[in-house]
């Protein structure tokens, strides 16, 4: 179906319809602001120093080339000139030394091949029946040389993130787990169903097309904010402003269009420069709340000045329901919006109240224009209560993995297949390997029993045997979230 509700038919109208979509978000005319960010340093937890600098842009060796190529998984998916790194690991001994002096001369010059950039858009539906362009997922499928350029860049820009990200934003971080959030977001809301506590809200916010959005102007005004070093900034512009675009439709690419914006998802480099983009709301919200003095702290979140919880761009902000506070986080948004090109998903916006707050309750939902929210509350993957846990409350997550459990079994007569699709596709083992905190133990049973079903149906000849044996032998507690998740 087309934007203007038509329903299409024809296989051409369809492909241009999608080309259409892509263009229009990734593609098109590029922003040019002139903008400086370096007024949000006193809110900054860390700035780039000297010999960080120096580290970030020493001299990249050959075996450090070499050990990027080895570092990517054979089964990746190739780019559009359709080699895999299988293919430059086995012919290493031949083009070795090409390689290597391809990948060197970028980090001497400073400039990419547009050849090295081009890049295939694979679209994964989002919904489970999808009608709509937009409910599909665009994942980038970069060529081996560019990933292992970015690779080098990650290897040395993730080393600074934890000092330069505040420990509220545990994605993508060295260091940090998933699992903190979660908690602390489950102990936040706690009491939500009580009226004798003191009012207080949160604010679920979801942002729109996240990636794909990010205003390069903005990337670059937001490295030079955290104090990076021309030569490192050069790198990653050059990475992230030279890409081009074909659009994949049933096995064949389509189109071809320059980019203009975003980060692609598929690309090593994007989740770290993202997590960078999302601190500056941060800042922003810190300053305003430090200048503005109109602003009162969520209950219990005083002391640690905490206001905001976040996983990328999956963000819980808590503040005490009042409409000083509520201006504060509205006025933060749309900074942050006017920026960077981030802005919030009009249907994954929700403000949950608690019990305390119904005679502000109107007034707050008017004036942020977002949707009520509810307890139990879906959050990265689990329910988040104002009370104890039932089994009801699990039920959902349990149907989910359910499905996908049974839908691995069209996938078992290959050990590629199943290896890649539990690791990336049918289970999120960064969910369910913290699942236990929360869920029942007749929960786990549950779920035991159906990782048991599955595997005890996989048959067992030569490395499928082996890959059985190694990964879920006995199905013991430990087992089930260690390894029967597949996490790596």
């Amino acid at each position: 179906m087309n934007s203007a509700g038509q329903i299409l038919t024809d296989q051409q109208d369809v492909i241009n319809e999608f080309i259409a979509f892509y263009q229009a978000l990734l593609g098109g005319e590029r922003r040019v602001r002139l903008m400086d960010l370096c007024y949000l340093r006193p809110w900054a937890r860390h700035i780039i120093n000297e010999d960080e600098a120096i580290h970030l842009t020493r001299r990249v060796t050959p075996d450090e080339a070499k050990q990027a190529v080895f570092d990517i998984d054979e089964d990746k998916a190739p780019g559009p000139d359709g080699y895999s790194s299988g293919f430059f690991k086995a012919a290493w001994p031949v083009i070795g030394k090409e390689v290597t002096q391809a990948i060197l001369d970028f980090f001497t010059t400073g400039r990419l091949l547009k050849q090295v950039n081009t890049t295939l858009l694979s679209l994964i539906p989002k919904v489970q029946n999808p009608t709509l362009v937009a409910e599909f997922r665009p994942i980038s499928f970069c060529n081996v040389l560019y990933k292992v350029i970015t690779k080098i860049i990650v290897q040395r820009l993730s080393g600074v993130l934890d000092d330069l990200i505040s420990p509220s934003q545990n994605a993508f971080v060295p260091g940090r787990s998933i699992g903190d959030n979660i908690l602390l977001a489950q102990e936040l809301f706690h009491g939500y169903n009580q009226q004798h506590l003191p009012p207080r809200c949160a604010l679920k916010v979801d942002i729109r097309k996240a990636y794909d959005t990010v205003e390069w102007d903005f990337l670059s005004a937001v490295l030079k904010l955290f104090g990076f070093p021309p030569l490192f900034i050069l790198w990653i512009e050059e990475c992230v402003t030279t890409p081009s675009f074909s659009v994949c439709l049933n096995g064949s690419p389509h189109g071809f269009f320059r980019g203009a914006r975003g980060l692609r998802q598929g690309d090593p480099m994007s989740p770290y420069l993202f997590v960078l983009v999302i601190e500056v709301l941060n800042l922003i919200l810190q300053q305003i709340i430090e200048q503005d003095g109109g602003f009162t702290y969520h209950w219990r979140c005083e002391a640690l000045h905490l206001f905001q919880l976040g996983f990328a761009d999956d963000l819980l902000l808590f503040r005490k329901a009042d409409v000083d506070s509520v201006h504060t986080f509205n006025r933060g948004l749309t900074i942050f919006a006017d920026l960077s090109g981030l802005h919030v998903n009009p249907q994954k916006r929700h403000l949950i109240l608690s019990r305390s707050t119904s005679d502000v309750r109107d007034t707050l939902l008017t004036l942020l224009d977002f949707r009520e929210g509810f307890l139990p509350l879906r959050y990265l993957g689990l329910p988040l209560l104002a009370s104890r846990l039932t089994i009801a409350d699990c039920k959902p997550l349990l149907l989910k993995i359910d499905i996908r459990i049974k839908g691995g079994m069209a996938l078992y007569c290959h050990l590629q297949g199943v290896s890649s699709s539990s690791n990336q596709c049918w289970l999120h083992s960064r969910f369910i390997g913290l699942w236990h905190l929360f869920c029942l133990t007749r929960s786990y049973r549950k779920l035991r029993s159906g990782f048991a079903r599955f595997f005890g149906r996989v048959p067992m000849e030569g490395d499928m045997q082996k890959f059985h044996g190694n990964r879920c032998v006995g199905l013991s507690m430990k087992a089930v979230w260690a390894y029967g998740t597949f996490m790596p």
